[in-house]
């Protein structure tokens, strides 16, 4: 029995052994590099990140500037390329280059996205034309002050000058040395002068002005043309003037301005007809607007609405009847440069346009426009004429006795058809003066000024068209002659 139990341990005290022994030497190693791990110096730390830069830059449209980062860049961001374009100069520097007008950023990163500078840009309009017009306007009115603003759309030139010449040198400098942009005038004038400019605008048949021979080219000159010999003859120039006897010619030579009296005449044998006679006053370089007529809607087409998903229509309305527009510009010698631009419009369903909108249909009457646009130098009195501006208008009448008119062959004996063509002038009269303001109101009087109806006892036995007293006329001095 204490044999088997030696026998027992034995076997199990070896096996237990063996395993022990295998442990020891697979832990030796691992223990060995725990002490070599533990022995090695700690890592370093991560570098710190570097503190972005913020600023703003002011530029002008057309010009750039460098920008130094103290960092190297990877990156460049531009929130709208429209307004400002970024290029890298360096990896620490940049060529920011402004393109249009407004505000934007720019950010810059490095190679792990971290910022590195953030600018806030502004690109303005460009100095050029303003500082250009400071320039040349120091020449042309050297005792006055101009200076010009630069905007978006264009400039303002703001300042005072001396005289409206001057001032119309400046604005016809602007508009050379910024051609494409929009100018505003803001200038003043020391000594505005007004300008009144009496408009008469008249149709005339264009038979009886080859009848009268009436040279609407004299207008303006010293003397107005009435006759024959004012037309280019067929084999020659016409005479300027008739001396002695001139056989198969006749004519009148009226002092010059008297021309509106000429088409008085006309229009009382109703042979003219005259439209309008508008009188504007207004500034020296300063414009001035007249309508007479009014206005009809016409439909505009819009951009397709997001609520409903089909187009919008709009109305505009269009002016018609007689329009005039004229801008007045006095020199130093006192003559004036007129810009002038009438025109005569009348609504016509000759060219009518027709939209067909569902079950029904809409009718766009169209415009019968007549105009014209000169600018001429006239002194004050001084009269301009635009002719030429011709109408035609045909009507055909038919006359037949009723029943025999209507007979096959024979009903040609009973009708009559009548064929007229008549051919209109339009005739422009221009007429400026320079006037100043009347400190006296009682010089200002309309005919009717103190005039009271007559009761019934003055009216049918007094046969008075008045009811008030008659006023004495004064004569402002003694009755004679004057003798120059």
């Amino acid at each position: 029995m204490a044999r088997n139990s030696l026998v027992f341990l034995k076997r199990f005290i070896q096996p237990a052994g063996a395993v022990l022994a295998y442990c020891l030497a697979t832990s030796l190693p691992y223990a060995a590099h725990a002490q070599d791990v533990g022995a090695q110096p700690p890592a370093p730390p991560a570098p710190a990140i570097p503190k972005p830069i913020s600023g703003s830059l002011n530029l002008s449209m057309g010009s750039g500037q460098i920008v130094r980062l103290p960092h190297p860049v990877a990156s460049i961001f531009a929130a709208d390329p429209n307004v400002v374009e970024v290029r890298p100069a360096s990896p620490t520097s940049l060529f920011m280059f402004g393109k249009g007008v407004g505000q934007t950023n720019v950010i810059a990163t490095d190679g792990s996205g971290n910022t590195v500078a953030q600018y806030n840009v502004v690109v303005g309009p460009s100095s050029f034309a303003s500082n250009r017009l400071a320039g040349q306007s120091k020449l042309s009115a050297p005792n006055s002050s101009v200076h010009a603003e630069s905007e978006p759309g264009g400039m303002v030139v703001r300042g005072t000058v001396e005289t409206p010449e001057q001032a119309n040198q400046v604005m016809g400098q602007a508009k050379l040395i910024s051609p494409s942009g929009t100018i505003a005038n803001d200038l003043t004038v020391k000594e505005p002068i007004q300008v009144e400019l009496k408009v008469r605008i008249a149709y005339m048949s264009r038979s009886v002005t080859r009848q009268l021979g009436i040279d609407w080219g004299s207008v303006g000159t010293s003397a107005f043309k009435l006759g024959k010999f004012a037309l280019a003859g067929a084999t020659g120039t016409a005479p300027a003037s008739i001396s002695g006897t001139v056989p198969g010619q006749l004519g009148v030579v009226f002092p010059g301005g008297t021309f509106e009296g000429i088409i008085d005449a006309l229009a009382s044998d109703n042979l003219a007809h005259i439209v309008a006679e508008p009188t504007l006053t207004t500034l020296s370089g300063t414009q001035a607007n007249f309508l007479v007529g009014g206005q009809f809607p016409v439909p505009v087409a819009q951009s397709a609405s997001t609520s409903t998903g089909g187009s919008v229509v709009t109305v505009q309305f269009e002016n018609y009847g007689v329009q005039l527009s004229f801008t007045p510009t006095v020199f130093s010698d006192g003559r004036i440069s007129l810009q002038v631009s009438p025109k005569l419009s009348q609504i016509s369903t000759a060219n009518s346009f027709v939209s067909t909108v569902g079950n029904s249909s809409l009718v766009i009457p169209a415009l019968t426009v007549q105009g014209a646009s000169t600018t001429v130098i006239l002194g004050s009195g001084q009269g301009m004429a635009i002719a030429g501006l011709l109408q035609d208008s045909t009507n055909q009448t038919d006359n037949a006795v009723p029943g025999l008119g209507e007979v096959p062959v024979l009903g040609a004996l009973f009708r009559g058809d009548s064929f007229q063509r008549e051919q209109q002038e339009l005739v422009i009269t221009v007429t400026p003066y320079l006037v100043d303001p009347v400190s006296n109101t009682g010089l200002l009087a309309s005919p009717d000024d103190g005039w009271t109806p007559p009761n019934d006892l003055q009216r049918i036995l007094l046969l008075r068209n008045s009811g008030g007293p008659y006023k004495n006329a004064a004569m402002p001095g003694d009755a004679g002659f004057v003798v120059q």
